[in-house]
């Protein structure tokens, strides 16, 4: 993936995969101060909402609720909903205080770029910023702000390794900010004939319109 940041490190500012539940202690330690609360006891209910019907999210979200609950004491009741009744209710999540608190969703990007998966999701306005980043009114929104801000400088950016550092820089942040818990690395393997030629893989997997006038199918050599 262009601009594949090698050196991204997590909140608890490791590489780690496996979890941090001392860092995640303290952070909720932190936060609980900032609200005044002395116990979880205190926290409002919180709910993670997510599109009934697929059995295996389903699983990754008793796993989470598990977890939490295990290492943090915390209660996270699960809502499984219609799939078009969770959009309806993401998008109205938009500038709305009385949205959804969080939700599970895949995306799937439309071209192998940084700004696919950084300006589209996070910048200021853009219509998948359902969860307000940077426009919000928590402690931390001027700093989301100047993220967006350096999103947008490397949107406009023509130096192609002047903008990746940019867009780099945005990504660390928004990790450190925890814009998004991903839950899963999937690899894909797939089988292809050495009959077919002229395709030119990318780190989308994706065929570009233009290429499909390059791509044929050839007789195999005779054995």
């Amino acid at each position: 993936m262009p601009g594949y940041n090698s050196h991204l490190v997590g909140p608890d500012n490791t590489q780690g995969l496996r979890g941090n539940t001392q860092k995640a202690k303290e952070l909720l330690q932190q936060g609980l101060q900032e609200e005044g609360w002395q116990t979880t006891a205190q926290m409002p209910r919180i709910v993670l909402t997510y599109a009934a019907g697929i059995p295996s999210f389903a699983q990754e979200v008793q796993m989470m609720i598990s977890m939490w609950q295990k290492n943090l004491n915390i209660t996270v009741t699960s809502n499984a909903i219609e799939y078009d009744t969770l959009l309806d209710k993401v998008t109205g999540s938009t500038l709305n205080g009385d949205g959804l608190q969080f939700w599970g969703l895949a995306w799937i990007a439309e071209y192998p770029d940084a700004q696919d998966w950084l300006s589209l999701q996070f910048g200021n306005g853009v219509p998948n910023n359902n969860m307000n980043y940077g426009q919000n009114s928590s402690s931390n929104a001027s700093q989301q702000q100047k993220v967006q801000q350096l999103l947008n400088d490397a949107d406009a950016n023509f130096q192609s390794a002047a903008r990746l550092r940019s867009y780099q820089q945005a990504e660390q942040q928004i990790v450190n900010d925890v814009g998004w818990l991903p839950v899963e690395q999937v690899t894909s393997t797939f089988l292809r004939s050495p009959n077919i030629v002229g395709i030119t893989d990318n780190a989308q997997s994706l065929i570009p319109p233009d290429d499909w006038a390059n791509i044929y199918r050839v007789q195999p050599a005779p054995s």
